[in-house]
């Protein structure tokens, strides 16, 4: 029987795996980076998902600053808010109104009657009076 394939060359062969060995490193370079590329990507997925809760609670931070604020507006609106206002600020009073300040009484001390005690008695409260 006669056979059909051909016989490479030596070189022919040496042409030939060369040409596989290249085609595995090219195959291989690009799974390399491709693993690269979705690794970089997951890294900056988490990066995002955390800026993102950052900046929900922020936001929520910020809406409730702004109720205060908007709450603390419409006060001014009425009369009695910007009185209110002026007195905490300023200290501002109506005509005919007055300051009152309380003073807590101190307790009063009791007098010792230093007649009674003997003069070796006030000798040593008068020289250890502490």
């Amino acid at each position: 029987m006669r056979e059909f394939k051909k016989r490479r060359s030596s070189r022919g062969e040496v042409l030939y795996f060369c040409y596989r060995l290249g085609g595995t490193l090219v195959l291989l370079l690009i799974t390399l980076v491709a693993v690269r590329a979705a690794w970089g990507m997951y890294g900056r997925l988490g990066s995002a998902s955390a800026g993102q809760q950052e900046a929900e609670a922020q936001l929520q931070a910020l809406q409730a600053q702004q109720r205060q604020i908007t709450a603390s507006v419409g006060e001014l609106y009425s009369d009695r808010g910007v009185e209110a206002l002026m007195r905490e600020h300023f200290g501002v009073v109506r005509p005919g109104e007055g300051v009152v300040q309380i003073v807590h009484e101190t307790a009063t001390t009791t007098t010792r009657d230093t007649a009674s005690k003997g003069w070796f008695e006030r000798l040593f409260h008068t020289l250890f009076s502490w």
